[in-house]
Formats: structure tokens, C-alpha cells, sequence
């Protein structure tokens, strides 16, 4: 589940989160202990949560239910249940029936499958982690847990059933509903046909909740390139310039960054520290003096997919605990100004000939290790010299995978079609409805795993030009499904650490990465929900 960790692939995010809940708590109640921050550890809301069932539904509040029976009413807006209810600081306050508005639940925990996969419960999936669930892919990984499959929902233009060939992964950062984001990708894929179909699957052990989705299509002509930037800006170009050299301490890396293709340019991680840094250096020649971009693809590495899954085995049965206080504390979400601050962004440096110093022009960031991401960042106020162009990339080692770099001269184009879809077609799933998709509300298609849906888009009349460069914008989040194996490793205190950049911890996790990371790929690519039998 894990573009903080897991994505699911992606996977930082929430380990920043909570470490900034972590500080912030300490700051808000004169550092007190997150439990008491939270409410006092209680075994009888925790207990048994390997063995029995349990549904607990965690409230805005601060109170917990822990349910032995529950349903929907018929509006679907509550919760009828028997069982225990627990104020702020954890004591019992009431046994016997009870009735939990849905509007008043922060989260819902639980470790029963069917007590969220329906069509009729899609509510109730929205708000739930499926925590200490056994399932056949904790075989899979059991060797490295870490590394297990994540993704947010996957996007496809043709029939293919390999992920490798996803052209897009969705709102990749958005591990609960208070993170809900949305997210445009490049789609790489152009058309002249005036119907356009997208396929989104679920490939991970997790819930997606999708909120919103339409497409961008931008007409151009067959020798023109659109390109969009981190502020989902669009720029024309007709001709890409090729490095003329690209060197990283030295070593000439200009074969793995010329084509967009599987030959990628990463490096492994620091052993001793996982935010040291490394810098690309590009040359370019016959640069004009008019607004140039630089054009890159890219994708993360499973560094993030790691140390999202090490944040959550240390929290252990307390999970729901963590992820309650991000949907009740608006305190605190105002803290996460920069949640991807610890291994940080790619940074980008233009050589300025006059002041003869690197000049920042951007950074970008795309949380994901599975589909590329291809966009342009716009270089202004910078003069070439005899049409010369240095620019320097800063990144983190180990953590991103660099694709394709190149420079093209940039103009804004001068219509932008946004489409919503005209049909939707169940592959695989509950049906769908086209109302849940097509407008920035409160209704969700539910996405289970395995489940995959097809989208028909009516594409407008090309004038004058030749074909559409095809976008994809989605907006929603994801639930994860937290395997019984993580939640074994119960480590609070260390989680506290590992999230305040405690040196030591952080050097016994860049010590544990090295010795998984030449393995990490195979397991997350082989333990992909549609590989399990």
C-alpha cells in the first residue's frame, strides 16, 4: 500500500508523518508519551489480535469501540455493534450495545476480510485497516518482509499482464484518508481515435479508494513532444537535445540516460548512511538562448517501500493507534510542511556563466518504484555560453532510478482538453458507478485486490492538429493491509528513534537495507497480488 511506501508501494511518507506526530505530541502535551498523548496502553483493546477477531473502531474523539458484533444501519451512516467502549485515557466507559456514527470514526481496525469486502460495506472499507490479517503472501515474503509488494492503483493503455508495462500509478503518498491527494501523470501514450480506454487494476494487498478521475488531452503535432511539470503545467517542444556527456564521480553514465527504455542509472545505497547524497553532471551543446526544460524519467527504488514496512513492524498492535491521530489532530497535520524533508528531493543546478555558480532551478519528487515518471522542468534566466549548457542533478544514493535526461527548447500549448469518463466496464469486482469517479465529493469506488476496471474516454475532434498526448489525473488514497508478520517487531521506542534521525538507529537500518537490497526487487516484483495462486 507502502506517486510513504508502499507504493504501495510507497512508503516514506507516513514514516515522516508519524515522526513529526511523534515531535509535534511531544511539543503540544509537555512531552508527554505518545500513549499518553493518545490514551493509555490498555491489553484489553490490544490483546489477542493475532488469534481472535476483533473490529475496533478507533473515533475522532480520542475513545475506542471494541466490537464483538456490528452492521450497517439501512442509511449506512452508522455503526450498530455490541461490545466495549473506551474513553481518551482508555478506561472503560460502557459494555453492552451501542450505536458509532460513521461521520464521528477516525479509523477502523480490524482483522476480518469480510467485514469490509462487499459492495454493500464500501464505507466502511474507506476507514479501515485490515491489521494482523494472515495472508498466503506472508509466505511469499516470509524471507523479507520488507520488501513484500505494494501499489497504489496501476494504470494501463493496452491488454498487457505485465507490471512492468504500467504507464501510471496513482496518489502514491496517500496512506490514509486525511492524506487524500491527487495526482497527474504522463501516460506516454498518444492517439487520434475518438474513444480512449484505461485500465486501473489493484495489484497489492490493499483497499484503494478512488475519488476522482479524468484525463488531460493536449493536441499537438506527430513531431511535437508535451511534457508537464511538478505544478502540473504543460510545455510543447518539437525537438529533444541529448546530453553530451553525463558523468556521476567520474563514471560515465550517458548509455543508461539517452533512450527511454529499461536501461536505468542507480546507485546502492551508503551503508553507513542512507541520505548521503550523490550529483549527476550533464553538458549539453547547441543550446539556444530562448526558455529551455529538462526532460527526465524516473522512478524511486524500494529504499522508501523498506523503511515505510520497518516503521510499521515497530509500531506493532499500536497501528491503528498512529493512524487514528493523523485523521484527529489538525495540529499536527499543519506541522507536515515537508514530509519528504529526511532523504529530500532531486535538486536541479544550471551552470550561470556570469555569477559562475550553480544556480537552483527545481526539484521534483514522485513517491512509487513502479511506473516511470515523465516531466520537464522549465530552466529560466539562465544564459548559454557559445551554446554551451551545464546543469547538475543532486539526489540521494539509492534512492531514485534515473531513466532518461535530455533539453528541449519549451512553449505553453494553447488548449488543454480535460475528459472524465463516459463509461466504466467491471473486469474484475463489484460493479461500478460513473458518478463515484467524476466529481471531487464524497463518494469512492472501492477498489479490492485483484479487482480491475476498464474506463471509456470520448475523445474531442482533432482541428488541425494531428493527435492527442494523453495525462491521466487521479485523486483519492489507500488503506493498507498490515500482515501479521510486521506487526511481530514491536519496537516503539525505536520507532521514536528511527523517526527523530536518532544517528545510531539510522545506521542500523542503512546496515539492515545493504544486506536485503540486491534482493529487494525480485520479492516485491514476485510477490505481486495477481502472481499468488
Amino acid at each position: 500500500m507502502i506517486k510513504f511506501i508502499r507504493n504501495t508501494t510507497a512508503f516514506l511518507t507516513i514514516l515522516i508523518f508519524i515522526g513529526f506526530i511523534v515531535y509535534s505530541c511531544s511539543k503540544l502535551y509537555i512531552k508527554q508519551d505518545f500513549r499518553q498523548t493518545y490514551g493509555t496502553y490498555n491489553d484489553s483493546i490490544h490483546q489477542n489480535s493475532f488469534e481472535n477477531d476483533f473490529f475496533k473502531v478507533h473515533l475522532k474523539n480520542g475513545d475506542v469501540s471494541v466490537l464483538n458484533e456490528w452492521l450497517l444501519n439501512d442509511s449506512k451512516d452508522s455503526i450498530l455493534g455490541k461490545g466495549k467502549l473506551f474513553d481518551f485515557n482508555r478506561n472503560e466507559i460502557k459494555d453492552g450495545s451501542m450505536a458509532l456514527e460513521i461521520n464521528e470514526v477516525a479509523i477502523i481496525e480490524t482483522n476480518q476480510l469480510e467485514a469490509i469486502k462487499s459492495k454493500d460495506k464500501e464505507r466502511i472499507a474507506g476507514l479501515s485497516l485490515l491489521t494482523g490479517v494472515n495472508l498466503v503472501l506472508d509466505a511469499v515474503c516470509i524471507t523479507n518482509p520488507k520488501a513484500c509488494f505494494g501499489s497504489c492503483p496501476t494504470f494501463y493503455t493496452n491488454n498487457s499482464l505485465s507490471i512492468h508495462d504500467a504507464k501510471a500509478e496513482g496518489f502514491s503518498s496517500s496512506i490514509s484518508p486525511a492524506l487524500e491527494a491527487t495526482d497527474m501523470d504522463a501516460l506516454r501514450t498518444q492517439t487520434s481515435g475518438k474513444e480512449f480506454h484505461l485500465t486501473m487494476k489493484n495489484e497489492a494487498f490493499e483497499t484503494h479508494l478512488l475519488n476522482e478521475l479524468f484525463l488531460t488531452a493536449i493536441p499537438k503535432k506527430k513531431t511535437e513532444y508535451v511534457f508537464h511539470d511538478q505544478r502540473n503545467k504543460f510545455y510543447k517542444s518539437n525537438h529533444i537535445l541529448p546530453p553530451k556527456r553525463a558523468t556521476i564521480d567520474g563514471t560515465n553514465i550517458l548509455n543508461k540516460v539517452l533512450e527511454i527504455d529499461d536501461q536505468e542509472f542507480f546507485s546502492k545505497t551508503d551503508e553507513h548512511d542512507l541520505t548521503k547524497k550523490e550529483e549527476i553532471y550533464l553538458d549539453f551543446n547547441g543550446v539556444s538562448d530562448n526558455t529551455q526544460g529538462l526532460v527526465i524519467n524516473f522512478r524511486q527504488t524500494l529504499l522508501t517501500t523498506f523503511l515505510l514496512y520497518s516503521g510499521i513492524s515497530f509500531m506493532g498492535d499500536e497501528v491503528g493507534d498512529y493512524f487514528a491521530k493523523i485523521e484527529t489532530n489538525s495540529s499536527i497535520k499543519k506541522r507536515l510542511s515537508n514530509p519528504f524533508k529526511l532523504l529530500g528531493k532531486i535538486k536541479l543546478y544550471a551552470w550561470n556563466n556570469e555569477n559562475r555558480q550553480w544556480q537552483f532551478f527545481d526539484e521534483i519528487y514522485e513517491t512509487g518504484p513502479i511506473s516511470k515518471n515523465l516531466i520537464i522542468s522549465p530552466i529560466s534566466k539562465i544564459s548559454t555560453k557559445n551554446g554551451q549548457l551545464k546543469i547538475k542533478i543532486e539526489l540521494t544514493k539509492g534512492l531514485w532510478r534515473i531513466d532518461y535526461l535530455g533539453l528541449t527548447e519549451i512553449k505553453e500549448p494553447t488548449l488543454v482538453n480535460h475528459i472524465y469518463p463516459s463509461k466504466i466496464k467491471t473486469l474484475n469486482g463489484f460493479p461500478a458507478e460513473l458518478e463515484k469517479i467524476i466529481n471531487d465529493d464524497e463518494k469512492y469506488l472501492a477498489s479490492f485486490p485483484g479487482n480491475e476496471y476498464d474506463f471509456m474516454f470520448r475523445l474531442p475532434d482533432l482541428m488541425n492538429q494531428d493527435e492527442y498526448e494523453v495525462f491521466v489525473t487521479s485523486k483519492g488514497y489507500y488503506l493498507e493491509w498490515i500482515r501479521s508478520n510486521w506487526l511481530r517487531n514491536k519496537n516503539i521506542q525505536k520507532l521514536k528513534k528511527m523517526l527523530s534521525n536518532n544517528k545510531e538507529v539510522w545506521a542500523s537500518l542503512a546496515v539492515e537495507y545493504k544486506i536485503i537490497e540486491d534482493e529487494m526487487e525480485d520479492v516485491f516484483w514476485n510477490s505481486r497480488y495477481t502472481n499468488i495462486k
